[in-house]
């Protein structure tokens, strides 16, 4: 190739080189000046649903629950107070049989006891013979001293007369002593029935005492004989039976024993703070706690079966092992087949929570527990945004926070949780009326506070 075709080949290259660039940048050119601005965009603050309530004062039920086990509020236990062989047992003397009130249950033999009263008898009616002699006697005795002081008289008479006579010389000395002799004889014979006459009363106050003692001889043999029988003193449901037919039976020997089975009593172990939020609110009396002021009802610890109940004491002191007062509470038992199927009894030793409702003297500000985070709540201002308000907590009940301070009346509170809660988001509040009927129903002890949907 020669040196001028080469020139040519480099010079071409370089105008379609320069060419290229000028389109580029023709191009670019063009693309410059036809470019938009970039557009503003508003920006929008989002808002947060939130489920609101509106604070309100509620009528409310403060209330006390503690645990305890159900007892009979009557047992029977029977002993034996005499011996004897058993002669009889009621044919339904078994554990768990009900028996009637005034049923023969058992009975020991009451021979030895029925001799021991024949004898105390016999003897009674010793006494009263000897009493009767006595009395007899008595009668005999004023007859004869009658007669005997009759006859005084006429020997101190004559004594008299022949003492005038010897005197005189009329009759001898020895006529004299013969008639002193019979007068002093007739003397110790009226003074011997005056003895006799005075030692009566004594012996008949000794046959009196012997007599009373016969008679309670008496009486403790046909207390005897009664207590050979034992018949059921109410209606009761026998829990043990120890003897048994022809079994000789010594005294203090346990027999059987039961249950009532109307009133059924449970001893509540109660926390001390809350057994004094209620009774704080009884009616005030200087002289007693009116109980009566106070509902309450027992149930089953998985609230599947429920009594109602009346509390009769509050006992002395408190228990050292948990710091709880005891609450004794009565509960009537069902009567009838038919009310025992719907409403069973409460069987001995089944554990169940009592509780003790009394209304709060004035309405009070009730929220749910899970609005309330660590003594703070969120509120939806006049803004619609997110407000921390603290508050002061007086106490908690089956998941409903008391307020004592830092709400008011018409205030709408946030009942979801809300993470993170930024003071000042805008919210979008939804009322939940179903909540807030739920928390009415709470405070008057009717149904548990629902959770938030």
């Amino acid at each position: 190739m020669s040196e001028k075709t080469t020139k040519k080949t480099i010079l071409f290259r370089i105008v379609i080189i320069l060419i290229a660039l000028v389109i580029g940048v023709a191009i670019i050119a063009n693309f410059v000046t036809k470019k938009q601005p970039p557009k503003r965009v508003q920006n929008i603050e989002s808002q947060l649903p939130v489920q609101v309530i509106e604070v309100a004062k509620l009528p409310f039920y403060i209330k006390a629950s503690g645990f305890g086990s159900a007892t009979p509020a009557k047992t029977y236990s029977a002993i034996s107070n005499v011996k004897g062989r058993v002669v009889f047992r009621h044919k339904d003397l078994e554990s768990g049989a009900l028996l009637l009130k005034d049923s023969l249950l058992m009975e020991i033999d009451d021979g030895l006891y029925q001799l021991a009263l024949t004898e105390a008898n016999a003897e009674i009616a010793s006494l009263d013979a000897e009493v009767a002699q006595l009395k007899q006697e008595a009668i005999n005795i004023e007859a004869l001293l009658t007669l005997e002081s009759q006859r005084l008289e006429l020997a101190e008479t004559d004594l008299e007369r022949t003492s005038k006579l010897v005197n005189s010389g009329s009759i001898s000395r020895a006529t004299l002593d013969a008639q002193m002799r019979a007068t002093l004889q007739q003397r110790q014979a009226v003074q011997s029935l005056v003895n006799q006459q005075n030692i009566l009363p004594i012996k008949l106050n000794q046959l009196k005492a012997q007599k009373e003692r016969a008679l309670t001889k008496k009486e403790q043999v046909k207390r005897d004989i009664k207590d050979t029988k034992f018949f059921a003193p109410f209606d009761m449901r026998i829990s043990e039976v120890k003897a048994e037919m022809h079994q000789y039976i010594n005294p203090g020997q346990s027999l059987f024993s039961g249950d009532g089975i109307d009133v059924s009593e449970v001893v509540l172990q109660m926390p001390m703070q809350s057994l004094r939020r209620v009774l704080t609110e009884l009616p005030d009396d200087t002289q007693n706690l009116n109980l009566s002021s106070l509902s309450s009802f027992v149930s089953l610890v998985d609230k599947s079966q429920k009594w109602d109940a009346k509390v009769m004491r509050i006992a002395n002191g408190i228990d050292p092992a948990t710091r709880t007062i005891r609450v004794v509470l009565n509960v009537e038992q069902p009567t009838g087949m038919t009310s025992q199927i719907h409403n069973p009894p409460l069987v001995k030793g089944m554990y169940v929570e009592g509780v003790l409702r009394v209304k709060a003297g004035e309405p009070k500000i009730i929220i749910p527990q899970y609005a309330l985070h660590e003594n703070w709540v969120y509120l939806v201002d006049k803004d619609a945004r997110l407000e921390r308000v603290k508050i002061e907590v007086d106490f908690i009940q089956d998941g409903m926070v008391v307020v004592k301070s830092g709400l008011k009346v018409g205030q709408t509170i946030i009942i979801d949780d809300i993470i993170p809660a930024i003071s000042g988001s805008l919210l979008k509040a939804n009322r939940n009326l179903e909540v807030e009927e739920n928390l009415k129903n709470n405070a008057l002890g009717n149904e548990v506070v629902g959770e938030a949907q």
